[in-house]
């Protein structure tokens, strides 16, 4: 202790001292110490908070998320995939992460008509997915986002980690080659992505049987949500989903490899209310902005936040920290 005092005398204190030396020091009482010996304690008290909140910003930017790849399917057009990204989308913009979309129905190209291809917190690419080779290349992409090379200005882009895919009607034939080919195991080993799957059903059994179909060549490689669309009824009236033996089995041998299969909703937008940003080409947060007609602002904004406290309890499969149901 007497040696920290003499230390402190001679100046020879400096924004490196360990803590231990700082504790020391602290158990003294300032009015044993002369007024330069406070002030020069005061001032590497203050060189070491300095140091500490630097390094703190230092680690938040080069903190890297897990990296997680989103796939939405349904089979069949028509059960609300397109819905359900959209929600997804406008989550990830208000919660400030990055993600990358890529619209892969380019008959009916709803991110980029509602969206534009860049946000600030976000991007649109576009993929033709019946395209021989294009799904491919669409991972090789993935692989140079997440791990950029400098620009022409020698600055280094931030890596992504985030990625969105809808799948569009009719191409269950093309990804199921793709992931025979071995891509979930390449995914997972080489790149570190974990793929989740979010299953949008209606009430009929072809949803049923596309979850299925699904599971029968992804098996537990991947994870899985199931969302039930509430335009089609009520919760309890999925029975088709609810009571299929072949569902509750799959259920079961999930569990039992530690990944267990996820079932959320997501709720029916007014007919009204979803029209107007159908004829406006609106985004949700355009929608709630807007003031020509506060009955569709209301709805947008309700809507919006009960499909954010529905995903809530699966936030870590998407790719997300936190998700505030407030924000809009």
């Amino acid at each position: 202790m007497t040696q920290t005092i003499n230390n402190n005398q001679n100046g020879n204190i400096n924004s490196k001292a360990d803590i231990s030396a700082i504790e020391a020091a602290e158990e003294i009482k300032l009015n044993d110490l002369a007024p330069e010996q406070q002030l020069e304690l005061e001032k590497l008290k203050l060189d070491l908070d300095m140091a500490s909140d630097a390094d703190k910003e230092a680690d938040e930017v080069t903190k890297t998320p897990p990296r997680r790849l989103v796939i939405v399917d349904g089979g069949k057009g028509g059960v609300g995939k397109s819905m359900w990204t959209r929600g997804f989308l406008q989550t990830c913009i208000d919660e400030k992460r990055r993600i990358v979309a890529v619209d892969a129905d380019n008959s009916n190209p709803d991110l980029l008509r509602y969206y534009g291809e860049n946000g600030e917190h976000c991007q649109i690419q576009q993929l033709n997915i019946f395209k021989d080779g294009s799904i491919d290349r669409f991972f090789d992409q993935i692989k140079r986002m997440m791990e950029p090379e400098p620009d022409t200005y020698n600055q280094l882009p931030p890596p992504e980690s985030l990625f969105l895919l809808e799948l569009p009607p009719q191409s269950r034939q093309i990804f199921k080659r793709f992931i025979e080919q071995e891509f979930l195991e390449t995914a997972a080993n080489d790149y570190d992505i974990r793929v989740t799957m979010v299953v949008v059903i209606s009430r009929v059994s072809d949803s049923v049987k596309q979850l299925i179909d699904l599971y029968s060549f992804c098996g537990n490689k991947v994870d899985y949500i199931v969302v039930r669309n509430l335009f089609y009824g009520e919760e309890s009236e999925f029975s088709r989903y609810s009571n299929s033996s072949i569902v509750q089995e799959i259920k079961q041998e999930l569990l039992k490899a530690g990944i267990p299969l996820f079932d959320i909703t997501m709720p029916n937008l007014l007919e009204y209310a979803y029209d107007y940003l159908d004829e406006k080409s609106l985004s949700f947060s355009e929608g709630i902005k807007q003031k020509e007609l506060p009955g569709v602002k209301m709805r947008v904004k309700s809507w919006l936040k009960t499909f954010k406290q529905q995903i809530c309890p699966v936030k870590h499969l998407l790719g997300l920290e936190s998700i505030n149901v407030e924000i809009f």
